[in-house]
């Protein structure tokens, strides 16, 4: 199981909004990052490259573009269902 931190959430929920729900869609790395502030995009480039690292996103074979996997994707679908839990320890 992996850990993932806030903004690669973020970014997941964004890809899933942008390609709006579709498996089969590829987004570019830029339309992903210009969605974020300008002291964050760095910080969302490499959150991209852990993400398909950890096999959340396929990148496209000639493009720097990338797409939802089925892990992603029921990552991403059950992060905006039940919420990120934020303080688990909590109560």
């Amino acid at each position: 199981m992996t850990i993932l931190t806030e903004l690669e959430k973020t970014v997941l929920l964004a890809f899933l909004v942008l390609v709006k729900k579709q498996t089969d869609k590829f987004q570019s790395e830029e339309s992903i990052v210009l969605k974020f502030p300008m002291r964050q995009r760095k910080n969302v480039r490499k959150a991209v490259k852990k993400l398909e690292k950890n096999n959340f996103l396929i990148k496209h074979a000639t493009q720097e573009s990338y797409k939802l996997s089925e892990k992603g994707l029921k990552s991403a679908l059950k992060l905006l269902s039940k919420g990120a839990r934020l303080w688990a320890y909590l109560k």
